[in-house]
């Protein structure tokens, strides 16, 4: 396997903690998918099966928001660099995409199916214990940040409504 590969993937926080050789089980069962500058990754309201990391590149995440004529436009929410990682609500058991995912840049995506990795968990208990607490304690982080932007939003409605 690629020296740079498991480089990578020691960058990856929902891959934190493990082992060199655990990053190299994880190496194993990662696909390699390139994808030119543009190109859609997946688009919000898929189904989708796998988790990506970013080997090279950059990608744009983004969602449909209503404009204040009733029609959506994407709005960009997120850029994705190089040891990053997105999908990843597939290994709690399949997921509707929240999102659109599309390259800015060239990347080199590695793919890890969701059959895989469950079966990588069976054959390594402690791999599955260590990813699913950092998706756990990113997903409280990501929960705690939009209460706080949700609770200043509504102060902020609340205000200008006080204001009329």
């Amino acid at each position: 396997m690629n020296k740079s590969v498991v480089e990578n993937l020691r960058r990856v926080d929902l891959l934190h903690g493990l082992s060199d050789e655990e990053l190299l089980q994880i190496a194993t069962i990662c696909k390699v998918r390139r994808l030119g500058a543009d190109q859609i990754v997946f688009n919000e309201g898929d189904e989708g099966d796998e988790l990506f990391i970013i080997h090279e590149g950059c990608v744009r995440i983004s969602i449909k928001t209503r404009n204040s004529d009733g029609t959506f436009s994407p709005s960009t929410i997120n850029l994705l660099y190089s040891g990053q990682s997105f999908g990843e609500m597939v290994l709690l058991g399949g997921a509707t995409r929240s999102a659109t995912v599309s390259c800015v840049d060239p990347c080199v995506l590695l793919v890890i199916r969701e059959h895989d990795f469950t079966a990588l968990c069976h054959r390594n208990p402690r791999i599955g214990y260590l990813v699913m607490r950092n998706m756990a304690a990113d997903l409280a982080y990501k929960l705690r940040s939009s209460n706080l932007l949700l609770r200043g939003n509504i102060r902020w409605q609340h205000g200008e409504l006080g204001k009329r």
